[in-house]
C-alpha cells in the first residue's frame, strides 16, 4: 500500500518532473474555493483525487490507467512519464484533424481501411470520381481531359438520359445526334440519314411509308409518280412540230382539270452533257393519259423552241410528284450511234438491194434479217427504229404499190407500217393513216405493252398493244408488184430499254 503524506495547496497540478512524492496535491479551481485533491505515491504516479461522494472520474480511474499494472510494467513502463513518451510516440503516427482546403494534386492520398482494422494510403483521384462530379479540366492526370479523345464503353448495359424537356416546337433544336460504326459521337442535320432511309426498307414498307405521307385531303390513288422509261428517248429538234413523248412507270394518272396536275420538263444538261447550275424548267400543257394503259401518259412539246441537251421529266398529281426520271436527249440532227444495228440478212427476194443498213426495194422485192431481238430483249424492253423514204415527188403517175415495213416473229404477227399504192399513204399497222413521203418509225415494247410511233409531216402518230407475243424477231420489209419509182429504208438498229 502506498503512504501518502502532507498535504500541499496549489493553484495547479506541478509538472510531472516537479511533483512531490507521497503528498496529497489540492488544485484550486480559478474563481471557486473549491479545490480538488490529486494523490501522487511514492513512485510519483498521479493516483485518484480524493472525493467525498465515492466517485472517480474515468480519465484517473485504475481502470482506465495503472501504471503498477503488471501488464505495463512487463512493458518497462515504470512510471507516468514513460508512459506519456510512449503515448505521444503513437500520436505521432496519428493524422491531425485537418483545418485547410486542399487538391487533388496537391493532396493526392487518402486513408483507406480493410475489414480488420488496418489502414492504408489510396489515391485520392480514384474514389468517387464519374461524370457527374468531375470538372473536366485540362491539367493533366484529371480524367476527363479537354482536348483528348476518350471513350465511355457500357459493356452492353442500358444507360439513360431522363427528364430532357421538350423542344419539337423550338426551331433552334435543329441538330440530332448521330454515331459511326466506331461509336464516335457527333451531330447531324438528318439530312443523309433521311435520304438513305428508303434503302434500308423494303417495297412492303416502301409502300407503306408512301401512303402515311399522303395529304389529308387525298382522296384516291395514294403513289408517287414514278417514270421507268421515256419514249422516244430523244428528240430531234430541228423538227419544227409537236412531238410526243410516252411516259411509262407507275401511278402516272392525271386528272387535266384538277390545278394541282401537271408536267414540268426540266434541262438539266446542256447539250455537251455539263450539268447546269440551275436547271431550266418548261410547263407542259399538251399531255395525256391512256384509259386502257393507266401507267402510259403522253405529252407534246414543239422541240424546235427548246435549247438542245439533256432533259427530265417531272409528273406532279396531288401534290406528289417523282423525284427523278431517265433522261431524254434533245439535240439538232440526232446520230444514233446508241443503236445496235443489223449485220446479217437471213432472206432477200427479187432485186433487193443492202448496203450495211440502208436498203432500197425494186418491186416484188423484200428483205427479212436475222433475228434482231432476243427473247432475254423482250423481257428487258427495247426499241428499235427505222427511216423510210418513197422519193416521189407528186400523186401523179408516180406510185408505189402495196408496200411494209417492220418487225416480225415466227407467229407471223407484224408490228410496223403499211402503206398502200396508188394514194401514196402510209398506215401504223391497224392504225391511222399518215399522207407523207419521209418518215421515221420507232416500234418499242416495255412492260407488257408494245408501242408503234410514226413522225411524218408534222404530226406524231402513236399505237398501243397489249398482246406481244414472246418469240424472238426479225426486221422485215416488202414491196409488192407494179407501181413506179424508187422505195429505200434506213434501219437504225435497236437498243435496250432497261
Amino acid at each position: 500500500m502506498s503512504i501518502i503524506g502532507k498535504i500541499i495547496r496549489v493553484n495547479e497540478l506541478p509538472p510531472v518532473g516537479e511533483r512531490e512524492t507521497n503528498v496529497i496535491y489540492q488544485v484550486a479551481e480559478p474563481g471557486s474555493p473549491i479545490y480538488t485533491d490529486y494523490a501522487i505515491d511514492q513512485n510519483g504516479d498521479l493516483k485518484t483525487h480524493a472525493v467525498t461522494d465515492g466517485t472517480i472520474p474515468l480519465e484517473l480511474s485504475d481502470t482506465h490507467l495503472s501504471i503498477s499494472n503488471p501488464s505495463f510494467t512487463a512493458e518497462g513502463i515504470k512510471n507516468q512519464a514513460q508512459y506519456n513518451i510512449q503515448t505521444r510516440e503513437k500520436l505521432d503516427h496519428k493524422l491531425d484533424m485537418p483545418s485547410i482546403e486542399g487538391n487533388a494534386q496537391n493532396y493526392p492520398k487518402i486513408v483507406g481501411l480493410d475489414d480488420t482494422g488496418k489502414v492504408a494510403k489510396l489515391p485520392a483521384g480514384d474514389l468517387g470520381k464519374n461524370i457527374a462530379n468531375s470538372s473536366l479540366t485540362t491539367v493533366p492526370g484529371a480524367g476527363l481531359t479537354l482536348g483528348a479523345n476518350w471513350t465511355f464503353g457500357t459493356s452492353g448495359f442500358y444507360y439513360s438520359i431522363t427528364g430532357l424537356s421538350d423542344k419539337s416546337a423550338d426551331t433552334t433544336f435543329n441538330r440530332m445526334m448521330v454515331q459511326n460504326s466506331s461509336g464516335q459521337l457527333s451531330w447531324s442535320n438528318g439530312k443523309n440519314m433521311i435520304s438513305n432511309y428508303p434503302l434500308l426498307l423494303n417495297d412492303a414498307e416502301k409502300l407503306a411509308w408512301r401512303n402515311r405521307m399522303k395529304l389529308s385531303t387525298e382522296k384516291f390513288a395514294t403513289g408517287t409518280p414514278r417514270i421507268d422509261v421515256l419514249l422516244l428517248p430523244f428528240i430531234d429538234n430541228t423538227k419544227n412540230f409537236i412531238q410526243y413523248t410516252t411516259l411509262v412507270g407507275l401511278n402516272l394518272f392525271v386528272d387535266n382539270v384538277s390545278p394541282n396536275a401537271y408536267i414540268k420538263v426540266k434541262r438539266i444538261k446542256d447539250v455537251n452533257g455539263t450539268n447546269l447550275t440551275t436547271p431550266e424548267e418548261y410547263s407542259v400543257d399538251n399531255f395525256t393519259v391512256m384509259q386502257n394503259f393507266p401507267n402510259n401518259l403522253n405529252f407534246g412539246i414543239n422541240w424546235s423552241t427548246k435549247p438542245e441537251g439533256y432533259y427530265q421529266v417531272f409528273v406532279t398529281h396531288n401534290g406528289l410528284t417523282n423525284p427523278s426520271s431517265p433522261e431524254l436527249i434533245v439535240k439538232a440532227g440526232l446520230t444514233y450511234s446508241q443503236f445496235t444495228g443489223i449485220t446479217n440478212w437471213a432472206t432477200l427476194t427479187g432485186s433487193a438491194a443492202i448496203t450495211d443498213t440502208s436498203i432500197s426495194l425494186s418491186p416484188g422485192s423484200s428483205a427479212q434479217s436475222d433475228n434482231l431481238i432476243s427473247v432475254a430483249d423482250i423481257n428487258a424492253g427495247f426499241m428499235v427504229s427505222f427511216s423510210v423514204n418513197n422519193n416521189l415527188s407528186n400523186y401523179g403517175a408516180n406510185f408505189l404499190s402495196y408496200f411494209q415495213g417492220g418487225i416480225i416473229g415466227d407467229d407471223g404477227v407484224f408490228y410496223g407500217f403499211a402503206a398502200y399504192g396508188g394514194e401514196g399513204n402510209w398506215i401504223i399497222y391497224q392504225g391511222e393513216y399518215l399522207p407523207v413521203r419521209n418518215e421515221t418509225f420507232h416500234i418499242a415494247y416495255y412492260n407488257g405493252v408494245v408501242y408503234v410511233i410514226a413522225e411524218s409531216n408534222g404530226v406524231t402518230y402513236q399505237q398501243f398493244n397489249s398482246s406481244f407475243n414472246q418469240y424472238p424477231k426479225r426486221f422485215y420489209l416488202s414491196r409488192g408488184t407494179g407501181g413506179q419509182g424508187s422505195l429505200s429504208m434506213n434501219l437504225l438498229g435497236k437498243i435496250l430499254l432497261s
